[in-house]
């Protein structure tokens, strides 16, 4: 039965590996399009501007290049995100293949930040009645101000970008800069009054008619006439992968990775064996680390982060009695408000400063639990082996002056006793004081004279 135990213990980290695989698979079969002619393809951009964002938006261009689409139409509604997602993403629409238009919508929606260089960098940029774009100048990710020199830096680069997307297209360049060097945001109506977007409209069937008929011009250089009239719709929508990676990349999601990370690992160290905690946490150290590597952190937060784990097994194996431990959770703490709050060019959201403080408290409470574990099974008699007959009970089972028998665990064992001027009767119960190979040295339990025998005094 045993070994049956330890065979199905064996098969688990294969068979969680089995279904992560599997997960991956199927997941990389959702989100593609059917080719269907003619059609004009359309996805939904309603998240952060980030790495999940970048690969939902070349994904869904990569779809429309090579299903025969007339054009790809981006619905944005964002409030913007880091600026090099946004480059690179600004980089695939101008070398698209395949017509891009830009629809600010539903009615409500924003183009903010670095959602109004990715809906200026489409052929066509349109908006829906009531929505808005601009407000793209730099903020650190808390939404704080960049320092001054870093600042200039930043928004020369974001100038310069902004210049040449809207001469590429022949659109207005001068209120267009304004959304970076003076944070101006712009109706639909004031947009389009002057000359920033290309045209309104109501409806995605409005925009497709308006739009019908105009040429846009490539960036191989050669001009495509749209036919997009009465054309079908077809949504790309993001698929499993793309849905988890968006989720990855949340910081407090990348911030519970690691406690799951760091318990699971410290788990199965301190309990050898255990394989589940072992392999939950290393399957949470990877998807930490890529997710982390997309987040532009502050590593020395890591390190401190780093450090909390050591600390924590250290506690196990060396008498601090949870000193270590309490400085792991203040390492941890520390390193995940630097490694995630540390600011920078980018819009991404900080981690939760309460959860970085509930999880410092967890993983304390853990590892004191732990700790106080492995202390109490030192401290504990031993009970098994030849430590473990110390102290035990045994029955004597022939006259002991001195030598004699004895019965102990069921089993007959040669006996001695321990004062050699005394004796023991038969059936009389002796406590084993030291073992001498297969020799038990034993003792009275009580001496009957001193413990059995009343005492009486004498009165005159």
């Amino acid at each position: 039965m045993n070994s049956r135990q330890a065979r199905r213990k064996s098969y688990v980290p294969a068979l969680i590996i089995v279904i992560v695989l599997v997960m991956i698979s199927l997941s990389l079969t959702g989100g593609t399009a059917s080719a269907a002619s003619p059609h004009v393809d359309v996805m939904n951009l309603n998240t952060q501007i980030n790495p999940a964002s970048l690969r939902f938006l070349t994904s869904a261009i990569s779809t429309a290049e090579t299903d025969g689409a007339q054009a790809l139409v981006v619905e944005i509604n964002t409030p913007g995100g880091d600026i090099q997602s946004m480059e690179s993403m600004k980089v695939a629409e101008l070398n698209s293949t395949v017509p891009i238009i830009s629809y600010v919508s539903p009615t409500g929606a924003y183009a903010a930040s670095a959602g109004a260089f990715i809906a200026l960098a489409a052929h066509i940029a349109t908006m829906a009645p009531g929505t808005t774009i601009g407000a793209s100048s730099p903020v650190t990710s808390t939404g704080g101000d960049i320092g001054s020199t870093e600042m200039k830096k930043i928004e020369s680069v974001l100038v310069s970008d902004m210049t040449n997307i809207q001469m590429h297209y022949s659109r207005n360049v001068t209120d267009a800069t304004k959304m970076v060097t003076d944070a101006a945001s712009y109706t639909d109506q004031q947009a389009k009054d002057k000359g920033i977007i290309n045209l309104q409209a109501t409806s995605m069937s409005d925009l497709l008619n308006q739009v019908n008929g105009q040429s846009v011009t490539l960036a191989s250089g050669s001009p495509v006439t749209l036919q997009t009239a009465g054309a079908a719709l077809q949504d790309i929508n993001a698929g499993p992968v793309d849905t988890l990676y968006n989720l990855l990349l949340d910081p407090n999601i990348t911030f519970l990775l690691f406690i799951v990370a760091m318990i699971g690992i410290f788990m199965e160290i301190s309990h050898p064996g255990a394989i589940l905690p072992g392999v939950t946490g290393g399957i949470a150290l990877l998807l930490f680390l890529f997710a982390a590597g997309s987040l532009a952190p502050n590593w020395t937060g890591l390190a401190l982060m780093t450090l909390a784990f050591v600390l924590l097994v250290l506690d196990t194996r060396l008498a601090t009695h949870g000193v270590l431990t309490v400085g792991a959770a203040i390492s941890l703490i520390f390193g995940a408000l630097l490694f995630f709050n540390s600011g920078g060019p980018y819009q991404e959201p900080p981690v939760n400063t309460l959860l970085v403080y509930a999880m410092g408290g967890l993983v304390g409470l853990v590892g004191i639990y732990v700790v106080s574990m492995i202390v109490r099974t030192r401290r504990r008699r031993v009970s098994t082996g030849t430590e473990g007959m110390i102290g035990a009970t045994a029955i004597a089972t022939t006259l002991l002056q001195p030598d004699g028998r004895v019965q102990y665990g069921g089993e007959d064992w040669a006996a001695v006793l321990d004062d050699p001027s005394a004796s023991i009767d038969p059936g009389t119960e002796v406590r084993i004081v030291a073992v001498e190979g297969l020799l038990l040295h034993v003792k009275p339990v009580f001496d009957r004279l001193s413990d059995s025998t009343p005492s009486y005094m004498q009165g005159s």
